[in-house]
């Protein structure tokens, strides 16, 4: 059980590694309040061994995602037109 949690542990730590580095390149704020999350949740449960630090991780980053700090929903809505009223491209 020791070495999952270490192996899942560490998936998250890569992952917060990186949304710093995609911080890095686009200078978006949810990248780095999203990678606070993954990589103090996966430092946390590799330090004390438990699983429950991986799985509140997990759901703080889904609540974040809910909340609207989505990097991918500014960066979409970027690549497409905005619409008007009438439903014609402006």
């Amino acid at each position: 059980m020791a070495i999952l949690i270490y192996f899942i542990a560490s998936v998250f730590i890569v992952i917060g590694f990186l949304m710093l580095f995609s911080f890095h390149r686009t200078r978006r704020w949810e990248f780095v309040l999203m990678s606070f999350v993954y990589s103090a949740s996966g430092l946390s449960a590799g330090y004390s061994l438990k699983w429950w630090p991986l799985v509140a991780g997990f759901v703080v980053a889904w609540l974040l995602k809910f909340a609207g700090y989505d990097p991918d929903k500014a960066a979409n809505s970027a690549l497409h037109p905005s619409k008007s009223k009438n439903g014609a491209s402006e």
